[in-house]
């Protein structure tokens, strides 16, 4: 219990530290009138212009305090790889949370690699961070992705001394279709056994299975039988397991994900009597949500390590 205590503490500090937390503004002008530019598309561009926009300040960011043990093995997929990020400053005796993230890129591409600065930023800020691929559509179709989740989850909790993580104290998190898998996982595939040690779901700019909303490239990991996308949708199994949830979108995140975000707030809403913390990154795009950890702007981090360190003291 003390251990926990030293852990809240520190996560009390960075909260209190950056209450008036940075936005868009507080990097160069140039990044946030090159994402603007886009509005709310996506496209092959988007996605190419955004990280551009970016790489300099991920290059620049410092990588101290950190220790990166890269493609460790978490199952017998080629993909099932996942990267360590291990805080350096560990107090004696203390265990702390650890948080799962999966990449996006459209249930077809991305790499655990694209998403490195997300990993530094929380394991600067006290959380060992596990960053995994994942197979891809269409070898891989629904709901491989919340299983591949699972075995991450399940190689976390079996090698505690590889991290320093208290294997009580898990966040699954995820943007875009890696906010699918880990929400698969959250909701659905984890359910029947709730011992697993998850105390929050994270979930960034989620497409959510809404029939209403599949697209072409959606239905290369759904595939082509309309009947079964209700039973797969995220939104019909929130209740299978009540947990806490933060949810965040991009103000310029594409028209079909913030309706079928609508939609989930709407479920948690009725599963809960009350909505979900929920949070708008203003001025941000698809892209630009998740590239922004670790740079100047903290438009989504605080209010991440805040949630964190509410559920661990339930």
């Amino acid at each position: 219990m003390r251990s926990v205590h030293k852990v809240l503490t520190i996560l009390a500090g960075v909260a209190m530290g950056t209450a008036a937390q940075a936005q868009m503004s507080s990097n160069p002008p140039e990044v946030g009138e090159g994402v603007r530019a886009f509005d709310d598309r996506l496209g092959p561009d988007v996605v190419k212009g955004v990280t551009a926009l970016y790489r300099p300040l991920h290059e620049a960011a410092s990588k101290d305090g950190v220790i990166v043990t890269r493609d460790i093995t978490y199952g017998e997929g080629e993909r099932q790889k996942l990267d360590l990020y291990v805080p350096t400053d560990i107090p004696a005796g203390a265990k702390v949370p650890i948080l799962l993230f999966a990449h996006g890129g459209g249930f077809v591409r991305g790499d655990k690699q694209d998403v490195a600065h997300f990993g530094y930023y929380f394991a600067q800020h006290g959380i060992a961070t596990a960053l995994i691929n994942y197979g891809f559509a269409p070898q891989a179709r629904f709901p491989s992705g919340g299983e591949d989740v699972g075995k991450a989850v399940a190689w976390l909790k079996a090698n505690a001394a590889a991290h320093s993580g208290d294997i009580r104290s898990i966040f699954v998190s995820g943007n875009s279709a890696g906010a699918t898998h880990a929400a698969t996982y959250g909701f659905l595939r984890s359910a029947p056994t709730s011992d697993d040690g998850v105390r929050g779901l994270i979930l960034i700019s989620i497409p959510t299975a809404d029939s209403e909303d599949l697209g072409p490239q959606d239905k290369i990991y759904y595939g082509e039988d309309a009947s079964q996308y209700p039973q797969m949708s995220i939104i019909r199994h929130v209740g299978d397991r009540r947990l806490p949830v933060f949810m965040a979108v991009a103000e310029n995140d594409m028209p079909s994900i913030q309706r079928q975000n609508k939609r989930l707030l709407d479920a948690l809403f009725q599963r809960d009597g009350k909505l979900p913390i929920f949070k708008t990154a203003l001025g941000h795009n698809h892209i630009s949500i998740i590239e922004h950890f670790g740079t100047a702007d903290e438009s989504l981090g605080p209010d991440i390590l805040e949630f964190i360190r509410e559920n661990l003291a339930k």
